[in-house]
């Protein structure tokens, strides 16, 4: 397939979609008030404890550990084979290539041959277990299969379809630069570049958003400071309705007259 437009439009497209869908997210999660204290204990009490606890949470995922370690194989080692893919695609966006993106290139390459079987992992849980099921939705199916076929048409590409990287780097440099060039792209490229656009306009309004929405998650960003006191920001005052059927005075009334037959009773 050769055109000069229909890549740069495809990649503003779903780059806007994303970045917008981004900042809508966390507006929505930052206006959104916290008055009370859930902290998922046991909690730190300090803003370096909290720190300390989110670093973990990103990189180590213990509480999925603790819960099912099964699980917590496939989607540790599914993050950790896309990060060093993902790293391993920065060659296209630099030039020159720096050289710690250099030093990327060969684990990169192998995690690509690895990242579809996690993925498999992850959908056949889903599939064949009973509570896998019984939790599942469809945007959890399209996600991993969305992944799953970004990961196994990148890994025929590298192998079976070969592109030429500096017609790919050309393009992707005229995208960021605003320069669109002509590209002759195979069929199985524009496949794989049409799933990546697809997975970016998705992200943002599905469960995937749990990598930015775990910082602003009130179970973990708070401290245990349970004794400090905090306003509740809905417990605002409400104006007195003289035409309520129930104003306060007739409860005290009623009340009065309740107390003053208990006292009766008991003398």
């Amino acid at each position: 397939m050769e055109t000069k437009f229909f890549f740069p439009f495809l990649a503003y497209l779903s780059c806007g979609v994303f970045l917008g869908g981004l900042i809508y997210r966390f507006w929505v999660w930052l206006k959104t008030p916290v008055p009370l204290r859930i902290v998922l204990t046991p909690a730190p009490q300090t803003r370096a404890g909290v720190v300390k606890r989110l670093t973990g949470d990103i990189f180590l995922f213990p509480q999925l550990l603790q819960a099912d370690r099964l699980l917590w194989v496939l989607g540790w080692s599914f993050h950790l084979l896309l990060l060093l893919v993902m790293l391993r695609h920065l060659r296209y966006f630099f030039y020159p290539v720096p050289v710690w993106i250099e030093a990327m290139q060969t684990p990169g390459l192998y995690a690509g041959y690895f990242l579809p079987v996690p993925l498999a992992g992850l959908l056949a849980r889903r599939l064949i277990t009973e509570r896998g099921l019984y939790l599942s939705i469809w945007g959890d199916y399209f996600a991993l299969l969305l992944l799953l076929a970004i990961s196994l048409t990148g890994l025929l590409l590298s192998q079976y379809f070969y592109v030429y990287i500096v017609d790919v780097k050309a393009m992707i440099l005229g995208i960021i630069f605003f320069q669109p060039i002509n590209f002759q792209a195979p069929w199985l490229f524009t496949l794989h570049f049409l799933l990546v656009s697809a997975l970016l306009i998705y992200f943002p309004f599905s469960k995937l958003m749990h990598g930015g929405g775990i910082f602003l998650s009130p179970t973990h960003n708070q401290r245990a400071n349970f004794k400090q006191p905090y306003r509740n920001p809905w417990d605002f005052p409400v104006a007195y309705n003289p035409l309520n059927l129930f104003p306060p005075e007739k409860y005290q009334q009623v009340l009065g007259e309740m107390k003053a037959g208990e006292k009766k009773c008991t003398e």
